[in-house]
């Protein structure tokens, strides 16, 4: 005999909605902070300096050699989702309640505590209550409306379009524009070379459109032009925190990669903070050839404490 119905409701009442992603385990608040807290003096020891001192300064949050933190909202907080998928064992495809996510969590990983001289979020609407989070813990938000339009296609989208459509129709040789990104043959997946091929095909000199949608125009740049002034205007080199993974080629501008080795080559330190599946492979170049002055800091370790509950 089964149980009463009243305990079926309770029991059915209690089990969290197929569409919405649960925490895989359950802590109680302050031991939540705690563990994420412990687990961050462990993974950075360099800076428990910073994140065991209780002390927050009048200069703390204006520091002229304090770090500089930019974030790309959209990269992150898709990536935040698809991850939480992944862990779980959910179709990324399939649809579900968007994550919230816990920026003060995220704030805490990105800067650890280390003195801030500029703070920066880019992002487009819906609005989230990220954003309002991340504007309470002082980070300079962009929010930008998202407009219907068919975007004009880069050099590189073209050239692996027009790629993919002879492999899968006709054989015929195809050479690559000058700005694509190529992998190697023979070699692993994250190995990229850069063309240098001018293009003889007519395909890249019309342009070509994706189908028109509601896209994202201009975030991205915002956010180049924040970490182009964070260059110029100060004239000590510090450390750059970047928290995307995209390292295309922007609508307006070069893109994020772009920025970043502009940010090296001027002497300062990079810390790029992306999710392992979302990460462009040259990013992985990029940490390769300049060792220690460019970190990469994985996101994918941290999902569960990300998670806001």
């Amino acid at each position: 005999m089964g149980p009463p119905a009243t305990v079926k409701q309770a029991v059915n009442a209690s089990s969290p909605p197929k569409d919405v992603i649960s925490p895989m385990s359950y802590r109680t608040g302050e031991d939540r902070n705690l563990f994420f807290l412990v687990k961050l003096i462990n993974d950075f020891p360099e800076d428990r300096r910073y994140l065991v001192n209780p002390m927050n300064l009048t200069t703390h949050n204006d520091n002229p050699a304090g770090i500089h933190v930019f974030v790309d909202a959209s990269n992150i907080f898709i990536g935040f989702n698809d991850q939480l998928k992944f862990t779980r064992n959910i179709p990324r495809m399939r649809h579900m309640q968007q994550a919230d996510m816990s920026f003060d969590s995220l704030a805490l990983l990105m800067e650890r505590r280390r003195p801030i001289a500029k703070r920066a979020l880019v992002g487009s609407k819906p609005y989230v209550s990220a954003f309002d989070k991340a504007k309470a813990v002082g980070y300079e938000c962009s929010i930008l409306d998202k407009v219907y339009k068919a975007r004009e296609l880069t050099d590189r989208q073209i050239y692996f379009k027009e790629l993919e459509r002879r492999t899968y129709g006709r054989s015929t040789k195809v050479a690559p524009p000058s700005s694509a990104v190529v992998v190697s043959a023979g070699s692993p997946a994250s190995k990229v070379v850069i063309g240098n091929g001018s293009g003889s095909g007519s395909e890249t000199n019309t342009p070509q459109y994706a189908k028109h949608a509601w896209v994202e125009q201009g975030v991205d740049e915002v956010l180049h032009l924040k970490m182009m002034e964070s260059i110029v205007d100060f004239d000590e080199p510090s450390t750059m925190v970047l928290a995307t993974g995209d390292a295309a080629q922007a609508e307006y501008s070069a893109g994020f990669l772009k920025m970043a080795q502009r940010a090296l080559q001027k002497g300062w330190n990079v810390e790029l903070v992306t999710w392992s599946k979302g990460i462009n492979g040259q990013y992985k170049e990029l940490a390769r050839y300049w060792g220690e002055k460019f970190k990469i800091i994985w996101l994918d370790d941290y999902a569960e404490e990300l998670l806001d509950m």
